[in-house]
């Protein structure tokens, strides 16, 4: 069993900062902060050294399609749809498979843990190469399996998607680091009647619910064409707001429904830096997050972002909401740091985590403080959220086991995965 004591500068513990101390992990949980080491823990746990380093819990992104990391780039300066429709789905009907999306998800898992990210939430086909690559890597994932209306190279119709997801339930189902979501993939590509299918295998087999929800003013006018209906309006008909759910994007709502997803406690992720390269509009995260609704964040799929690097996004996040919301105290340093540790632990349902405190699982990053853009340091949450970039966060604990130590990724060959990369890429580009 690991039994490791890290020595830091600054350890956000419970919700405050604690000073040269050290943490101790017992195995794959936190056990508690110490001033002092007495002599049976020199002795029996690894002794880590980062006095110039903050300790801070591992960040969780809740929206992502991560196998998309071989189209980033291809499809660049577009609205939604012609990019869907003209570029995305395309290239997905021609390259996607087991080997295609388990490659692709390993270059993801280790751009996230990288960028400090734990754990991601995510939506796409093929789960099971995904669960299969983030195992492999060493991180938490929430593996969506994808619905749709219509047939693809995944399958036939709506049972077809739903008795896969089934294997996956069933393969998945006591793994440490995976587990299943049901991913209807937005009221435009799934109807009414199929979104109720999804809810039911959602109860019964206690799953939560990701979907894409008002992204954009088309899809508004669409649905509301189709059914009379904004698509909020339709998702709380149907029982989705009820359910465990998590809505990604929520960008069009009207004061009336910000409201409902305030009395509702929704679980929103907020994926600000897609829907601005995508023009799909803005958010209004301040509102929402006054009304009730549990706001997290996502980054989306790389072909639309066109990074997985969460602290990058929450900087701009808080930044674009003092603005938007001209107030600038909206969306503080400490929010913005709930929105990508404890409300997305909130919004995916997932207990012990987000959080550094005594019994939760031991998911934390590094930060190197010793940083010109990094000092003088007055407040280090502040200083992660507005100052801090990706490149400072030097190691990764995923349920205490070390997974990336002084920028090196230990579980895998990061150059082998990164030829993987240049070949799949040289691939597409010559069709």
């Amino acid at each position: 069993m690991n039994k490791i004591a890290i020595y830091a500068k600054f350890i956000y513990y419970e919700d405050k900062i604690i000073e040269n101390s050290y943490l101790l992990i017992n195995g794959k949980k936190i056990e508690k902060t110490i001033k002092v080491l007495p002599e049976n823990i020199k002795n029996d746990y690894k002794i880590i050294y980062r006095s110039n380093s903050a300790i801070f819990p591992g960040f969780i992104n809740t929206h992502t399609h991560l196998p998309m990391v071989f189209f980033r780039g291809l499809a660049d300066d577009l609205p939604l749809m012609e990019w869907l429709k003209k570029y995305i789905w395309p290239a997905e009907n021609k390259w996607l498979s087991d080997e295609f999306v388990y490659d692709a998800t390993l270059l993801a898992a280790c751009e996230l843990i990288k960028n400090g990210t734990v754990c991601a939430n995510d939506m796409y086909f093929y789960s099971d190469s995904i669960a299969q690559a983030m195992i492999k890597v060493g991180m938490k994932g929430v593996v969506g399996a994808g619905v749709l209306d219509f047939p693809t190279k995944f399958a036939k119709n709506s049972e077809d998607y739903l008795d896969k997801a089934k294997l996956l339930i069933e393969k998945y189902n006591n793994n440490e680091l995976i587990r299943i979501a049901i991913c209807p993939h937005a009221p435009y590509t799934v109807s009414p009647e199929n979104y109720k299918k999804c809810v039911a295998f959602a109860e019964k087999y206690d799953l939560i619910i990701h979907t894409h929800l008002a992204e954009t003013e088309w899809e508004v006018e669409e649905i509301y064409k189709k059914y009379s209906k904004t698509p909020l309006q339709l998702m709380n008909e149907i029982g989705m707001l009820d359910t465990k759910s998590i809505f990604a994007h929520m960008v069009h709502l009207s004061d009336e429904e910000i409201e409902l997803s305030g009395e509702k406690h929704i679980n929103i992720s907020h994926c600000l830096e897609s829907n601005l390269k995508l023009a799909s509009g803005f958010a209004k995260i301040k509102k929402l997050h006054d009304a009730g609704a549990n706001i997290s964040i996502g980054t989306d799929g790389a072909a639309s972002n066109n990074d997985l690097d969460i602290l990058a996004e929450v900087s701009v996040v808080s930044k674009f909401h003092k603005a938007y919301s001209n107030d600038a105290t909206a969306i503080n340093a400490k929010t913005a740091l709930y929105m990508i540790t404890i409300n997305s632990a909130k919004g995916l349902y997932i207990e012990n985590t987000g959080q550094i405190k005594e019994g939760n699982f031991a998911d934390l990053i590094i930060v190197d403080l010793n940083k010109c853009h990094l000092q003088p340091l007055y407040n280090p949450v502040s200083q992660l959220i507005y100052a801090a970039k990706s490149s400072d966060i030097t190691d990764v604990f995923i349920n205490g086991n070390h997974v990336m130590e002084n920028r090196k990724i230990i579980t895998v060959d990061e150059e082998e995965i990164l030829d993987k990369a240049k070949y799949w890429g040289k691939k597409i580009s010559e069709v």
